[in-house]
């Protein structure tokens, strides 16, 4: 009864709460929602090690929230309600107190289900349920928790073990949450980019259990993070988009090489690289002048070649398709600009394409 009428009283508290805090900055609430979600994939990690008999590591979790994301918050707390802030706290104190190896599995998921209640109270209090609901809002937090997790998976991960089991699931719980997240909106997104969206994360969670490089996990979470900013309409950073034709050549021939040598997983990482960290970013200027051509390629670089090497087709048969890919890629380096009106001069002017070739000699190529 108690706790219920704690809730009770963090309800009347935000209806207060909400109407003051309307015109708080947008990235106020953003990095306030964004601390939300983390704590919502401790939460999870909680359960899992519950039900797993891991009450240390439970306990971990359970106070990670306070330790770690608590001090992100109250300032913005503080400054809606100091009474919002004070009952959150003590939700978040008693959580661990909540979840130990001497309480129940069932009182333990009550505390849990009672925090989570807690948590959605001060989204609305501080956020908002209009932006709360936002897609757009929603992908950037999707967005953060998979940056968080990058950071995460690369401190558990040691020469393809788990070093750090905490950390590991940290990295695994906030995954989840983006998951989470992408489920609510996914009807909301273009069928094309949603379905690449998934096939991502399917990747990413079979790179977690293959415990894989934390340079790959890195590759996966960024492919979703950039089809997030393509949805969005946020360009990427200023880069000669020519540089990302010749870092595909590079890791695609890379690819061979390693297929052939019987490397087969350093082959699938380099032609994972060639399509998520470079031929992402190419896309959208194909699309604008040949559509045809980036839907090939885009299926001979994502689905075909990638299935072939998980399948472990023969060499043969990788080597063929790689050079079918290489050969649409002269393509691309025809149509694709280096700079905003590289294309009006490259299809205009011979110069133009002189000196577009010129400049892209004396660059360097983006590392990735």
């Amino acid at each position: 009864m108690k706790s219920l009428l704690a809730i009770f009283a963090l309800i009347v508290i935000a209806s207060s709460v909400s109407t003051a805090f309307a015109d708080a900055d947008y990235d106020e609430k953003l990095a306030f929602a964004g601390s939300l979600e983390e704590t919502l994939g401790h939460f999870w990690a909680i359960e899992q090690n519950l039900d797993d008999n891991n009450a240390e590591l439970a306990l971990v979790h359970a106070t990670h929230p306070i330790a770690e994301l608590y001090d992100i918050m109250k300032p913005v707390l503080q400054k809606s309600s100091p009474d919002l802030d004070s009952q959150v706290n003590q939700i978040l104190v008693d959580l661990g107190k909540k979840t130990g190896k001497d309480v129940t599995r069932q009182d333990a998921q009550d505390a849990i289900d009672e925090a989570r209640e807690v948590v959605e109270i001060a989204r609305t209090a501080i956020v908002g349920d209009e932006l709360s609901q936002d897609t757009n809002f929603k992908m950037k937090l999707m967005q953060g928790l998979l940056e968080t997790s990058k950071g995460e998976y690369e401190e558990a991960i040691t020469d393809g073990e788990i070093s750090m089991m905490a950390e590991f699931q940290d990295g695994s719980a906030f995954v989840w949450r983006s998951q989470q997240i992408f489920d609510e909106i996914k009807s909301e997104l273009p069928e094309h980019e949603a379905e690449e969206i998934e096939e991502f994360y399917g990747d990413l969670w079979a790179g977690y259990d293959s415990r894989a490089n934390p340079e790959e996990i890195t590759t996966m979470a960024n492919g979703v993070i950039h089809e997030l900013d393509e949805i969005m309409g946020v360009e990427s950073e200023d880069a000669d988009l020519l540089d990302y034709v010749e870092n595909i050549r590079s890791l695609l021939k890379e690819t061979k090489e390693e297929y052939a040598a019987g490397n087969t997983d350093e082959a699938l990482s380099l032609a994972t690289k060639a399509y998520l960290d470079n031929f992402e970013f190419l896309e959208s200027p194909i699309a604008q002048q040949n559509p045809e051509l980036k839907e090939d390629i885009e299926h001979m670089m994502r689905e075909e070649l990638r299935d072939m090497i998980k399948a472990g087709a023969p060499a043969s048969e990788v080597d063929t398709q790689v050079d079918a890919i290489l050969v649409k890629m002269n393509d691309v380096a025809k149509i694709v600009p280096e700079f905003p009106f590289g294309a009006l001069i490259a299809m205009t002017s011979i110069l133009g394409v002189v000196i577009a070739i010129t400049k892209i000699k004396g660059s360097k190529l983006i590392k990735k």
